[in-house]
């Protein structure tokens, strides 16, 4: 039997008591129903509270069939989550979900660990401002992280927001479209000082054997950091001196010629050469790095720096063109292969004569 529904009562000065779920008591003989349905409000007026929930049950169950209405709804829920999470929620799932397929997995491992140590971690991702990542700027800044570093931090950011944006589907802005990120300054031109290569090389092989050998086979073939730690013996041909890149940061492979003065190094390491050639991690790499700083003195010296004097040695035999020299170091641009490259004006001159 279709149950009797009368008009809206209108509006009376008695109280209204809300009695279920999207249902309200008004006087004695009145219950109203009120909900959202398709992004619109549903308002109508029962005689018994049975009837009034048999219409608001129907039109959830109607709800549930109707596609526009469950986008409506998904988007709302979505909007609703993203308005209750912190930043700490969404770089706990970005490093879940985006990191691991990066190149850069550690060091942005590493930035993401340090950003939920500050304010801007526990903000929400809805009312997130360009000040709050302001500030968090400062502190960097405060801390002495320079102007690269900062930047770094802002790009980590900016795309932790396209990201929720474009793959996640929340309705949130990205705040540092709305600001300048700090210049990313002069590049690097630190090399070897000539008192400096014995020293330190010496140094890292009191710290571990593996860091010194590390550091002589980056200088002999300007392989970056990841390549060469994860190179494994049966890409490396000894008699052919060369070995193969498979995993490289432009996700191309190629082919690294090998100095005689590698070879020797190479062919010095103990039986048998099985795994990995370098059987030390990262983290290892780095200790035994900073030990051996402190212990010789040497300031401002990188990890990544040995890459510049193996790139700027290769140019100085003079045997080679610029091409061959980016086919060893996989630059992709001339620009870049420029930034690696420091040649030194006193050995210039010698070779004007």
């Amino acid at each position: 039997m279709k149950a009797k529904v009368r008009k809206p009562l209108p509006i009376q000065t008695r109280d209204t008591v809300k009695v279920d779920r999207n249902i309200y008591k008004r006087g004695e003989f009145s219950y109203q129903v009120k909900m959202m349905f398709g992004g619109t409000t549903v308002l109508e007026t029962f005689i018994t509270l049975a009837e009034a929930r048999a219409f608001r049950d129907g039109k959830k169950s109607a709800s549930v069939l109707d596609p526009d209405f469950k986008r409506v709804l998904e988007s709302r829920i979505k909007k609703t989550e993203a308005a209750n999470s912190s930043l700490r929620w969404l770089l706990d799932k970005y490093e879940i979900e985006v990191t691991p397929g990066k190149k850069s997995a550690t060091s942005e491992l590493y930035r993401i660990g340090k950003v939920k140590r500050y304010r801007i971690a526990d903000v929400s991702i809805y009312t997130i401002s360009p000040d709050d990542v302001d500030e968090f700027m400062n502190q960097l800044k405060a801390e002495g992280v320079g102007d690269g570093g900062r930047r770094k931090y802002g790009a980590l950011l900016s795309h932790v927001f396209n990201t929720a944006f474009r793959r996640w589907r929340y309705k949130v802005s990205n705040p540092i479209a709305a600001m300048e990120l700090p210049a990313a300054g002069k590049p690097r031109n630190r090399r070897l000082e000539k008192c400096e290569g014995e020293k330190l090389l010496e140094a890292l092989d009191r710290e571990n054997k593996y860091a010194g050998i590390y550091a002589r086979l980056a200088i002999e073939t300007a392989m970056r950091r990841g390549e060469l730690l994860g190179l494994a013996w049966v890409d490396v041909d000894l008699k052919t001196s060369v070995a193969q890149l498979h995993d490289t940061k432009t996700g191309e492979p190629r082919g690294v010629p090998l100095t005689p003065a590698a070879i020797k190094i190479l062919r010095a390491l103990p039986l048998p050469h099985e795994g990995k050639v370098l059987p030390i991690h990262a983290s290892g790499l780095r200790g035994a790095w900073d030990r051996a700083r402190s212990t010789t003195g040497i300031k401002g010296l990188r990890i990544h720096d040995l890459r510049r004097e193996g790139t700027s040695r290769l140019f100085e035999t003079g045997k080679l063109n610029v091409m061959e020299v980016a086919a060893i170091t996989g630059h992709k641009t001339l620009q870049m292969l420029g930034v690696y490259t420091v040649l030194r004006p006193e050995d210039l001159a010698k070779k004007l004569g």
